[in-house]
C-alpha cells in the first residue's frame, strides 16, 4: 500500500499482501530517512539559536566566565527573542505534519497488512501544509 501519490511501491505485482522489500527500502532511503534528519537538525537548529539568544539577552553579569554586555544589546536581544518566538511555529507544523506519515509507513512496514486510518490521517496531512503554514502567517 504506497498510497496515490507515491511512486515506490512496498508491494509485489497487484497484490498487496506481499511485501516488497527493495520498496520499503527506497521508501526510507530517498524520503523517510532524510525527512527525519532534517526534522532532527530543525530541532536542534531551533534549540541552539533559542539557547543563544537567551545567553545573550540575559547574560549582563561581570564574572570569569561570562562577558559584560551594555543594556541596549540585552534589550535589542530580548526583542529577538521576542520576534523569534512566533516564527517558531514554522517547525513546530513542519515536525507534526511530518511525523505522521512517517509512523505511518513505519507501521505499514512492519505490520502485515496496512491501516486505512493511518493511511487517511496521512493523507489529509500531506494535504494541509499550506493550510496550517498561512494560518501562522496570519496569526503571526
Amino acid at each position: 500500500f504506497a498510497g496515490a501519490w507515491c511512486w515506490i511501491r512496498d508491494w509485489k505485482d497487484d497484490c498487496a499482501n506481499e511485501k516488497y522489500l527493495q520498496g520499503i527500502i527506497e521508501q526510507f532511503g530517498l524520503w523517510y530517512g532524510p525527512l527525519f534528519v532534517s526534522l532532527t537538525l530543525t530541532v536542534v537548529a531551533v534549540f541552539i539559536t533559542l539557547l543563544v539568544l537567551t545567553k545573550r539577552a540575559y547574560a549582563n553579569k561581570n564574572s570569569e566566565n561570562e562577558f559584560l554586555i551594555d543594556n541596549h544589546e540585552c534589550n535589542r536581544n530580548k526583542k529577538a527573542i521576542k520576534e523569534l518566538l512566533p516564527l517558531l511555529a514554522y517547525p513546530v507544523i513542519f515536525y507534526v505534519l511530518s511525523l505522521i506519515p512517517i509512523i505511518n509507513r513505519v507501521y505499514s512496514a512492519i505490520s502485515s497488512n496496512a491501516s486505512f486510518g493511518f493511511a487517511l490521517v496521512h493523507a489529509l496531512s500531506e494535504a494541509s501544509w499550506g493550510f496550517f503554514s498561512s494560518w501562522a502567517l496570519i496569526i503571526h
